[in-house]
């Protein structure tokens, strides 16, 4: 890398490699936000991204490196790919195997379009899910051990998800989208029927065993991922994505079947359409000879909405207060920290509150 327009002072960049045809580790040894710096006076410095020599037969192969992060008063040129938050140059790696000596599964797979290493890999990366899945952490007491043995079933069904590797991610995506949406049907059917059981009415059911149900995994899988990244963008982007995959998959999904069923069925079965008139005769929307179709009375849901947008707008408000202020949206000192879990967990509760003592009073 070379300095240019001058080469005063200390300068810095993140250098980090990204994934092509060539996979680390089986291809080359990868960067991760590896600082390079310049020193005063300095112009040019280098970096070295180890390959692996592993006589293979893989053809052409490449990966990318990443510059980002340039601190000191340093701005990537403008011809730089990437220009000016970050520089970014593909590296190829030339194959100068001979034929004669590699296998011929291994040119097969090249004729394919296949990445013998990224198959290995993805192999390696399957396994270890399902090592990690039934690894026990943490000391032998006995709430653990409760926790990890109601956890083991789930940990062991999601690990059969395949690695992000595998079709670059999109396999992974659409499979526990699957996995998500049948256990928030799950889950929201067995809360359904737990609040019937107990006397609960529906609505204060969704909003409290349902809701839990459902978004306390996300909050968990969110805190970690707060943990383990250094913004926030992982945390936020999950919880809210989550819970929008919950309420499209887990409501919208079986809403779309039994509309589709009441659209074919019902107006074919005179019987049935009669059934659904008596049902609904009485309702304030009902319109006499209307056609059979799916219905969802909404009762209070319009008032839960309201709070809840209330309630999500304030949310909104502190995130961006503590950027404005803080400079970050999670996290930081103690009592900032504190004061915030204890604010929109406030929220929740009035949220809660509100919507049962308006179910309560109007029925």
């Amino acid at each position: 890398m070379r300095r240019i327009d001058g080469a005063k002072g200390v300068v810095s960049c993140l250098v980090s490699t990204q994934d092509g045809k060539a996979v680390a580790p089986a291809d080359y040894l990868p960067l991760k936000n590896h600082k390079l710096e310049f020193g005063d006076g300095v112009l040019e410095r280098s970096v070295s991204v180890a390959i692996v020599n592993d006589n293979q037969y893989e053809g052409n192969e490449d990966f990318t490196v990443i510059l980002s992060d340039a601190e000191g008063g340093a701005v990537f040129a403008d011809e730089c790919d990437g220009a000016p938050e970050r520089a970014i140059a593909t590296v190829m790696i030339i194959n100068d195997e001979d034929e004669d000596v590699s296998a011929d599964c291994n040119k097969m797979c090249v004729a394919l379009g296949l990445n013998a290493d990224l198959l290995v890999l993805i192999a390696n990366e399957w396994s270890h899910q399902f090592d990690e899945a039934v690894r026990f952490e943490g000391e032998w007491v006995a709430s653990a051990i409760l926790m990890y043995t109601l956890a083991l079933p789930w940990r062991l069904i999601f690990a059969f998800a395949p690695p992000p590797r595998l079709g670059g991610g999109w396999v992974c995506f659409c499979i526990v989208l699957i996995m998500i949406g049948v256990l928030t049907a799950i889950i929201g059917d067995l809360a359904a029927h737990l609040g019937c059981c107990l006397g609960i009415a529906p609505s204060i059911t969704a909003i409290t065993f349902v809701a839990l149900g459902t978004s306390l995994p996300d909050t968990f899988a969110s805190m970690k991922a707060a943990i383990d990244e250094p913004h926030a963008d992982s945390s936020i982007g999950n919880i809210t994505g989550s819970n929008s995959v919950n309420v499209f998959l887990g409501l919208g999904l079986p809403w779309a079947v039994a509309a589709i069923y009441w659209s074919v069925r019902g107006r074919a079965d005179e019987t049935l359409g009669g059934a659904w008139h008596a049902r609904y005769g009485s309702e304030s929307w009902y319109v006499s000879g209307m056609p059979v179709a799916f219905a969802v009375p909404a009762a209070d849901l319009g008032f839960s909405v309201a709070v809840f947008s209330m309630c999500a707008v304030l949310t909104l408000g502190v995130l961006i207060l503590r950027r404005a202020t803080l400079g970050f949206e999670l996290g930081g000192s103690q009592p900032w920290a504190k004061a915030s879990a204890v604010l929109l967990v406030c929220l929740w509760l009035v949220y809660i509150g509100a919507s049962i003592w308006y179910t309560t009073t109007q029925g």
